[in-house]
């Protein structure tokens, strides 16, 4: 059985909730259990609102996705440059390399096509009209 709480530290720790401090920063800087900190609150009428966690994660999730579409605009304009290099290579190139070269290049193509298309097989642009329109 853990041993009781100090008194003088109970009261450091519900004075800190009081000031609206986050529990696991209370329960860090007093040395205690997250669920100490939520367990000292509940016993004097408190709770943590999670409202500003839940808000948090939100703009996390939301700065996370604009952070992959700029990575995934960065690496398109790679691939661009990378096939441009490509091009003058493959000018050089045997006739086999230039063929195998382009088959890989067309079946990746087909590869991005494909994850532009839901399971009906429409294409992103359909699928979009179609959730607007219903049809």
């Amino acid at each position: 059985m853990p041993r009781p709480l100090d008194p003088d530290k109970r009261a450091a720790i519900l004075d800190d909730i009081k000031a609206g401090h986050a529990r696991n920063v209370i329960a860090r800087d007093h040395g205690v259990s997250p669920s100490t900190v939520s367990k000292v609150a509940r016993e004097n009428g408190h709770t943590f609102d999670r409202s500003q966690t839940k808000d948090a994660t939100a703009a996390a999730v939301a700065d996370h996705a604009s952070r992959r579409a700029a990575l995934a605009e960065r690496l398109i304009a790679l691939a661009e440059r990378s096939m441009d290099q490509a091009v003058a290579v493959l000018a050089e190139a045997s006739a086999r390399d230039a063929a195998v070269v382009l088959g890989i290049a067309v079946d990746k193509h087909r590869a991005l096509v494909d994850m532009d298309r839901d399971p009906e097989g429409l294409a992103a642009v359909d699928a979009w009209l179609r959730g607007i329109t219903g049809q």
